[in-house]
């Protein structure tokens, strides 16, 4: 079974459950062997925040939890993103990082993080399964080996999607999560530039426009597989599935335009002969 992980509780949330839920009542649309698995991101101003800051006013306990319910009750995992790059040991105690990780309490909630120290922290404090984030970008294949070790999955860095030779040498894939639709150039000059830009922006709570150099671009799916040949199509995921026994995949997401969200969707999901179907039924809750 190949498991995802999708973006958004808060930003794409009515979106991911109505299409979860659709996933459930028509599973004659969609490929059998896949799965949505959880759900990732984070709430409205929470210091710990990284990847893509998600700004605004703060959620009270109350609606943390009702989030976290309405989640669980469609079968899904919550998966927390505390990557910020730039947060220290003295702000470990943020009185509103710990009352949304108080919430997970009793829940299937898996934290991802940048900082080895913070991910400690949460594992002592709330025993949280970690992941190590894509941003920590690791110096090889020895590294992540050794991360292997030390976190319950970790997140591989998209240019070896397809990089058999490394892949060969990791010791234990099947603990891997992959995204497959990152649409950043092979070795983006500019991602950690702009991963610490947007933990600054969190950090401050102050929205700025990362301005990209590197060439990416916000167009589908079909327009990019020759831009980006880390790129996975469905049949790149099983073959990693077959070959390596990794089942876990991320989609990326959390900023994208509605139309290339429900498109990533659809082609993910959906059955190609159902895709019309699809985009006809989702259409409209892409006003997310």
């Amino acid at each position: 079974m190949i498991l995802y992980s999708i973006p958004g509780f808060v930003s794409h949330l009515r979106f991911n459950l109505n299409f979860a839920k659709m996933m459930k009542t028509a599973p004659e649309l969609f490929y059998d062997d896949v799965r949505i698995d959880s759900i990732y991101g984070n709430f409205p101003g929470c210091i710990m925040n990284g990847g893509r800051a998600t700004l605004g006013m703060p959620y009270n306990y109350e609606q943390i939890n009702r989030t976290f319910d309405q989640i669980e009750n469609e079968g899904l995992g919550i998966r927390l993103t505390f990557t910020n790059m730039l947060i220290k040991p003295e702000q470990f105690e943020d009185e509103y990082s710990n009352i949304i990780l108080k919430a997970t309490q009793g829940r299937n909630a898996w934290v991802i993080v940048f900082s080895d120290e913070l991910g400690d922290y949460i594992s002592c404090r709330y025993h949280m399964n970690r992941i190590l984030s894509t941003s920590r970008l690791l110096s090889g294949v020895e590294e992540l080996n050794t991360m292997l070790e030390r976190y319950n999955m970790v997140v591989l860095d998209y240019n070896h999607n397809k990089d058999h030779e490394y892949l060969r040498q990791i010791n234990v894939p099947s603990r891997l999560e992959v995204m497959p639709n990152e649409l950043c150039q092979p070795h983006c000059p500019v991602r950690q530039e702009h991963y610490q830009n947007e933990s600054q922006s969190q950090l401050t709570h102050t929205k700025t426009t990362f301005l990209c150099h590197g060439d990416c671009s916000g167009a589908g799916y079909t327009a990019h597989t020759d831009m980006s040949p880390h790129l996975l199509s469905n049949e790149d995921i099983r073959d990693l599935n077959r070959r390596y026994g990794i089942r876990h995949f991320k989609i990326v997401g959390r900023k994208l335009s509605a139309n290339l969200y429900l498109e990533t969707f659809a082609y993910y999901f959906a059955k190609p002969e159902y895709k019309n179907v699809i985009w006809k039924i989702m259409k409209p809750w892409t006003g997310m």
